[in-house]
């Protein structure tokens, strides 16, 4: 992964041409509209039982950065980051009281199914636990039982979210290079956004950073030639990009259309049209950490 850190120089004249290759998102404002945007999708779904339950999560989320942010900081204070982000073991100091924090919120007002699968994440011993989130982080899901890991990601999601906001690096990409992962922690993107001025950005998964990829290319293999829109309807502001040159696809989201849409709500409430690529054979590239237990 190419990655380049931006002097202060070229920041002052990348600001001034307006123009940003790299957007840093606060987490609680993510976090809030994010569970805002769950509970009204769940109004009309015939999966509102799981948006409210992933709302509920994402509400946690916004009380774990209240908590958090200050312990973030401190211990960035101490620590040289590599680009992208990997989170080693001094890191669980913080992911342990958050993972206790969010189980214990959630316990309350979560359905029996749900706190079996809470009791079963407080029988897991420090080494094993260490293991998922360390897998998690590093883009490999299918190492955590699925039905815990969307407990899991809610705190590295939160934890990523904190350092990178912390810290508000700067950031362009080498030239002729194709980002298709997070140049800040290496996530995946869950979707792009398609914002008011036209351009398109990449929405990270893991640490809710955005960076700019030029339009009407896959994210995943960088082909221009085979490239086509696929909707329920062509007023849709949730669409798929799909690529026929690797067979993938990878949601759109047009702000202009609704501002309100929200990366990884949108995403899963959208599930009928992933159904219809399924069908068409194509796959997705994109990565929504809430899917995990429906993949099951």
């Amino acid at each position: 992964m190419s990655v380049k850190i931006l002097d202060k120089d070229t920041i002052i004249k990348q600001k001034s041409d307006g123009f940003k290759p790299l957007i840093i998102g606060n987490p609680a404002t993510i976090f809030h509209a994010r569970a805002a945007r769950l509970r009204q999708l769940a109004q009309d779904s015939f999966m509102a039982d799981y948006l409210l339950l992933a709302g509920q999560i994402v509400q946690q989320q916004l009380h774990l950065v209240e908590t958090f942010d200050s312990a973030v900081q401190q211990q960035l204070q101490d620590k040289t980051l590599v680009w992208p982000i990997e989170i080693d073991s001094s890191w669980q100091a913080i992911l342990d009281p958050m993972l206790t924090q969010l189980t214990s919120a959630l316990r309350p007002i979560v359905s029996d199914d749900i706190i079996k699968v809470i009791d079963s994440i407080s029988q897991i011993d420090q080494q094993t636990l260490q293991h998922y989130f360390h897998a998690l982080q590093q883009n490999q899901p299918e190492r955590v039982p699925a039905d815990i890991a969307i407990i899991l990601w809610g705190c590295i999601n939160t934890l990523m979210s904190l350092i990178v906001t912390n810290t508000q690096l700067e950031w362009q990409p080498e030239a002729n290079t194709k980002q298709s992962h997070c140049p800040l922690c290496g996530g995946a993107p869950v979707a792009s956004l398609i914002q008011g001025n036209g351009h398109r950005y990449l929405h990270c998964s893991q640490c809710e950073t955005e960076w700019h990829r030029l339009r009407a290319e896959c994210t995943q293999c960088g082909d221009g030639e085979n490239i086509q829109l696929q909707s329920e309807s062509l007023e849709d502001s949730v669409r798929a990009e799909t690529c026929g040159h690797c067979q993938s696809y990878l949601k759109m989201l047009v702000l202009e259309k609704n501002p309100q849409l929200d990366p990884i709500a949108d995403d899963l409430a959208t599930l009928v049209l992933d159904q219809k690529l399924g069908q068409m054979e194509f796959y997705r590239s994109g990565f929504n950490p809430f899917l995990l237990p429906l993949a099951q």
